[in-house]
C-alpha cells in the first residue's frame, strides 16, 4: 500500500510539471488559466501531505485569478481582501508556525503584481513565490514539488531572458 507521502508526491508531480511550463509562458492570460489547474493539483497535494495553508493559499488564488480573468483587473481594495482573508484563514487553520505563512507570503506578493502588463515583472513575482513554496514544499515532505518549484524558479529567469532580449532586439531594429 502506497503511504501518503508517496501519494502527495505522484500528485504533485503532475501539478509541478505543470507549474514549469508555465515558466514558458508569455501571454498573462494563460499563464493565470494554467496557474489556476495548477494550484488545483498542488492544492490536493498539500491537502494530503498536511499542508493547510498551501491548501488555502491554492484555493483563494483560483478565486482571485477567476475573478481577475472576468474583470481584467483587481482594484487595490479587492486585492487587499483576498490576502486578508487568506491571513485570516491561515491564521485560524494554521498549525505550522511561520513555516505556514509562507504561501500566505507568495500569493500577496503576486496578487499585488499580477495585472502588470509587463511579463517580467509577473516572472520576478513568481520566482520569489517558488523560493519561499520550495521551503515549504521540503518542510512537508513535498520533494517532487521542491525540486520543480526550482525548475520553475530557472524557466522564469530562463523567460526573462528571453522578454529581455527581443526588447533588446526591437529597440535594436528601431
Amino acid at each position: 500500500m502506497l503511504n501518503y507521502i508517496v501519494i502527495g508526491n505522484m500528485i504533485s508531480f503532475i501539478g509541478a510539471g505543470l507549474m514549469v511550463l508555465i515558466g514558458f509562458l508569455k501571454d498573462q492570460k494563460k499563464i493565470l488559466a494554467a496557474q489556476d489547474l495548477q494550484f488545483a493539483i498542488m492544492g490536493v497535494s498539500n491537502l494530503i501531505l498536511g499542508g493547510i495553508s498551501g491548501v488555502i493559499s491554492n484555493l483563494l488564488s483560483i478565486a482571485r485569478n477567476v475573478l481577475f480573468q472576468k474583470t481584467g483587473k483587481l482594484s487595490m481594495k479587492t486585492k487587499v481582501l483576498f490576502i486578508l482573508l487568506q491571513a485570516l484563514l491561515t491564521a485560524y487553520f494554521n498549525k505550522s508556525g511561520a513555516i505556514g505563512w509562507l504561501p500566505v507570503i507568495a500569493a500577496a506578493a503576486f496578487t499585488f503584481v499580477m495585472d502588470s502588463e509587463d511579463p517580467t515583472v509577473l516572472k520576478i513575482s513568481i520566482i520569489f513565490g517558488q523560493a519561499l513554496w520550495a521551503v515549504f514544499d521540503i518542510t512537508f515532505s513535498n520533494y517532487v514539488s521542491c525540486f520543480f518549484d526550482i525548475l520553475t524558479i530557472l524557466t522564469n529567469l530562463y523567460g526573462i531572458f528571453l522578454v529581455l532580449k527581443t526588447r533588446d532586439n526591437v529597440i535594436a531594429n528601431a
